[in-house]
């Protein structure tokens, strides 16, 4: 009797499972699929011949070689132009921004006197403290401190502690007929209000500005927080939109297309631009986590 309930299980498992296996068999595609949430969507297999690489698409300042720039800071790359809809290598995904660093200033230092033509240079201040001047203005400098240093105009950044002044450097080009603000603008989040809401979970905060920086680019910068243990909406961008999350505080999960990747202060991602990469972070712990979102939204301005 246990002979022949031994065979029924065997026959049970086999059949049992090569049901299974047949039911998984995938056709090969020649294009990525549409992203859905249908059950039985081409999406919800994986294709590694046809799907975005999304690794090639976040990255960390580890990654790449030091170098000086901005009158003396200690910067490393995080993304770095290229083509967002095929990068080169990993990073190398601007298609409109000519640089996305981490920059540093070390203790005891000051950056020599700088002015950029053609360029505009955003900082936001992650760690430490210090003093930026430009032109006839002073502001001081600390953690959640966004700076915006208009094209032509002169600045210096100070340092006089003890510990390093860390920020993100962000750099856009201006076309020839581009009038800029005369004066640099300073602003934190901490003093504006929060918006809560966006994709189910984001609180956003934007920067309280003395003076309304004038980007060349249709962009906007603002400080993103999740609550513990909550996720946000996942969802897709499509071509002419530059959105950029890098992590500030806490190490976070991010569900990346159909990857599940780990997000670390100084990484920075950028949403493919292909309408077939869903994104969106998740608070997995009881910590306070932050993000630094830029949206650089040419696909809006096309449809005014």
């Amino acid at each position: 009797m246990k002979k022949y309930a031994f065979l029924a299980i065997l026959l049970f498992v086999a059949f049992g499972l090569g049901g299974f296996s047949s039911g998984i068999l995938q056709e090969k595609l020649t294009e990525e699929p549409e992203p859905s949430f249908f059950e039985h969507a081409k999406s919800n297999h994986r294709h590694p011949e046809v799907d975005t690489d999304v690794f090639l698409y976040i990255n960390h300042w580890r990654n790449s070689l030091p170098h000086e720039g901005h009158g003396g800071l200690i910067e490393r790359d995080i993304l770095s132009p290229g083509d967002p809809l095929n990068p080169s290598k990993k990073g190398a995904v601007l298609k409109y921004l000519k640089a996305y660093k981490r920059g540093v200033l070390q203790p005891r230092c000051n950056t020599k006197p700088t002015k950029h033509e053609r360029e505009q240079v955003f900082f936001y201040v992650m760690k430490g403290t210090g003093r930026v001047e430009a032109g006839s203005k002073k502001a001081e400098l600390e953690e959640g401190t966004a700076v915006f240093i208009p094209a032509g105009l002169e600045y210096r950044l100070f340092n006089p502690t003890e510990i390093l002044l860390e920020m993100i450097v962000v750099v856009e080009e201006i076309p020839g007929d581009f009038d800029p603000n005369k004066e640099m603008s300073v602003g934190s989040y901490h003093d504006s209000k929060p918006g809560v809401g966006y994709h189910w979970a984001h609180i956003g905060r934007g920067f309280l500005y003395d003076v309304n920086p004038k980007f060349a680019n249709p962009m906007g910068v603002a400080v993103v927080s999740i609550d513990t243990f909550d996720i946000a909406q996942p969802h897709v961008h499509g071509p002419d939109c530059e959105e950029i999350w890098c992590q500030l505080k806490g190490k976070s999960l991010l569900y990346f297309g159909n990857r599940l990747l780990w997000q670390e202060p100084g990484e920075a991602f950028l949403i493919p631009p292909n309408n077939k990469v869903p994104h969106c972070s998740i608070n997995h712990t009881g910590e306070h986590m932050l993000w630094l979102y830029l949206g650089n939204r040419h696909d809006r301005l096309k449809k005014k």
